[in-house]
């Protein structure tokens, strides 16, 4: 696929953005899960 870098860049943060998301809903399911208080 063809495309400007900054259209590149653009794709990338979406893309790491939503694996984070992804990453951090199911790390804050395993916390609660232990028992561990989320405080930050």
């Amino acid at each position: 696929m063809r495309c400007l870098d900054e259209h590149r860049v653009l794709l990338g943060g979406y893309v790491l953005h939503d694996e984070a998301d992804h990453w951090w809903g199911n790390a804050k399911q395993r916390l609660e899960v232990g028992g561990a208080c989320i405080t930050w």
